[in-house]
């Protein structure tokens, strides 16, 4: 028997109402598994290249996984993709919470859009059922009013992923949010529901997610649960508090970025408000995602003062801390609270609203934005009360926040006047707070990774202990900062840390609980779920396939990342002269030349060799190159 999946995928055209049933085979479901991989294969096959990433032709998908809706630690994440608005690549992000295992138990593998509707809806999914249901009366609410309208209607044990007016508006920086906080926070894919009106997806369901082996799911769900209890990797951490344990402790390694990136420590002499123990006395409830012990995730509030919360509200993650925090000289920590709020309620992504801020900051200190460009507001850096003003005018779309809203690469070009120097983006990708410097490895997946400028699809840090004894001869002393002076031989760890991570990602688990397992574990449930006897070759080889084919599909569309420029700063040109990334600079050539090597991929053209595909059984994109 297979399991994990509830073979149900729909199709459905918003512009006539049309719904159809998509099937994939078997074959299909093993080598792509779910998530983004069936979500590719899907969008590649059915959508002509160049379509405008806001028209009706361009096809938007809500994916699970295999593992979406069982009671393994770490299985909530659904994902969003479709080609990107922002950088008109492939672009896909994935959510916890628990929409993914909810959708999955209301009958639902996968959901695909294309058209647009006449006028706001929603889609309901209850138990194997399919609605196209009126949501004017929700068009221009925030995203909370719009879950806690939508929970009343359809209960309190509905999941509910939405937009908020960010998303309406089509702001390329917009993002989807479930459970008041929860984020597919990248690649603007909230501006694409917002394209087709799409205001919400409901799901509502108590399906059974089927499993081929119970015996042996049971035997890796135990491994899961005492190496969790026993702090195995990541767990310790992650128990503690999740990632805002760290917003500080980045800090202090560099990792974190400074002053839009142009900065180091000496700009930022004082951040003690940024530590943990400052942060954890807002904390008033810890959360988890569905059927997680590790509840990494909490609410937070501030009953008091210029930045009092009307509720409790989700605890700002690191991300979120590091660019409004370092990234824009601030150490006002209820300010970062407060954005973060608004951000979740209007629906956008923190990283990029936050480096368009400091973008916009740095324009004004070299005098290319005056005063007046700015609305009456004197942006210097670290002015809290100045951020607050600037996030909800971006929110709003009103005045420089109309220009800014669309992130850092088009402002600049709108610009001009060598604002171009300051927009710090990869293909037009806001970049996440971890820094090339600390981990030099991060500038090729920053570049070359075929969803740009983003860190969780290679994560330096999940398994590389793992990794070392399964992979004895791979060097992988590189990851979480290690060796940061050496350049060569990093290829290899690179490749089997992105390979390994699109595997986690496309079968619905957690990236961060899944450096709280060994990576043994991972394939033991994987194989529980369906059935299949896979090892750990056959996931990092469906990696590869999964990332390949979102490489061609960016060539396809004209794409060829060898283009995409790094900032000098990303580089180390000139060097830091102070902290723990002081005096490095990247041999990125070299770097380039050997993951090239190391991927099969020619170093001109971007494509991967005819018997890479061959081996890879993508044979069917051969015609296309």
């Amino acid at each position: 028997m297979n399991g994990g999946y509830m073979n149900k995928n729909v199709f459905v055209d918003l512009s006539t109402g049309k719904k159809e049933d998509v099937s994939f085979n078997d074959k299909e479901k093993r080598e792509y598994i779910g998530g983004y991989g069936l979500g590719c294969k899907f969008i590649y096959a059915n959508q002509k290249p160049h379509t405008d990433p806001l028209g009706e032709d361009n096809i938007l998908a809500f994916m699970t996984g295999p593992i979406n809706g069982t009671t393994m630690p770490g299985s909530p994440r659904y994902t969003v993709c479709g080609k990107s608005p922002l950088t008109k690549t492939w672009g896909d992000s994935n959510c916890g919470g628990s929409f993914g295992p909810i959708m999955k138990k209301a009958g639902f593998d996968g959901i695909f859009f294309r058209g647009i509707s006449e006028k706001p809806v929603y889609l309901l999914l209850n138990n194997g059922e399919i609605e196209i249901k009126d949501a004017s009366f929700l068009w221009g609410q925030d995203t909370y009013k719009t879950e806690d309208e939508l929970r009343t209607i359809h209960g309190k044990d509905s999941e509910i992923a939405c937009i908020g007016p960010y998303g309406e508006k089509m702001s390329l920086t917009s993002c989807i949010i479930s459970r008041k906080g929860r984020a597919a926070g990248r690649s603007g894919l909230g501006a694409l529901m917002g394209s087709k009106k799409i205001k919400a997806i409901v799901a509502v369901g108590q399906r059974e997610v089927p499993i081929a082996n119970k015996a042996l799911y049971e035997e890796a769900r135990k491994e899961f649960l005492k190496n969790i209890k026993n702090d195995f990797g990541d767990a310790e951490w992650l128990k503690q508090g999740g990632t805002p344990t760290i917003t500080k402790w980045s800090i202090d390694e560099s990792d974190s970025p400074i002053k839009n990136w142009g900065g180091s420590l000496k700009d930022m002499p004082d951040y003690e408000e940024l530590s943990y123990e400052n942060i954890k006395k807002y904390v008033t409830k810890r959360k988890a995602c569905y059927k997680c012990p590790l509840a990494c995730w909490s609410l937070s509030t501030i009953d008091q003062g210029d930045y009092k919360l009307t509720e409790p509200a989700h605890t700002p993650e690191y991300e979120t801390g590091a660019v409004f925090g370092s990234l824009l000289l601030n150490t006002n920590y209820e300010l970062i609270m407060k954005c973060n709020d608004l951000c979740n309620r209007y629906g956008a992504d923190t990283i990029s609203l936050a480096t368009s801020i400091s973008f916009a900051m740095e324009c004004y200190e070299k005098g290319i934005l005056n005063k007046d460009d700015l609305d009456g507001i004197s942006l210097n850096w670290g002015d809290h009360k100045a951020i607050v003003q600037m996030t909800e005018k971006i929110l709003n779309r009103e005045g420089i926040g109309d220009l800014l809203a669309d992130g850092v690469k088009i402002a600049s070009e709108k610009i001009g006047k060598g604002s171009e120097e300051f927009a710090m983006h990869i293909g037009g990708q806001e970049l996440p707070a971890h820094h090339t410097l600390y981990d030099p490895s991060l500038a090729i997946t920053y570049t070359f990774e075929p969803t740009p400028g983003r860190h969780m699809q290679a994560n330096q840090n999940l398994g590389h202990k793992d990794f070392s004894d399964l992979f004895p001869d791979v060097d992988f002393s590189f990851c979480a900062g290690g060796n940061k002076n050496i350049y060569k031989g990093r290829a290899k760890e690179i490749k089997i840390n992105l390979f390994f991570t699109h595997g986690i990602n496309i079968m619905g688990a957690c990236i961060f609980a899944g450096g709280a397992t060994s990576v043994k574990t991972h394939i033991k449930y994987l194989s529980a779920v369906t059935g299949w006897d896979i090892d750990l070759n056959e996931l990092l080889t469906t990696g590869e396939r999964v990332m390949n084919l979102r490489q061609l599909f960016n060539i396809r569309e004209g794409i060829n990342s060898k283009n995409f420029k790094l900032s000098n700063r990303l580089l180390g040109i000139p060097p830091v002269d102070n902290g723990k990334i002081s005096g490095i600079t990247i041999d990125f050539d070299n770097m380039i030349s050997e993951f090239y090597k190391e991927m099969d991929w020619d170093s001109n053209t971007n494509l991967p060799n005819k018997e890479k595909l061959e081996k890879l059984n993508l044979n069917w994109l051969i015609k296309d190159i």
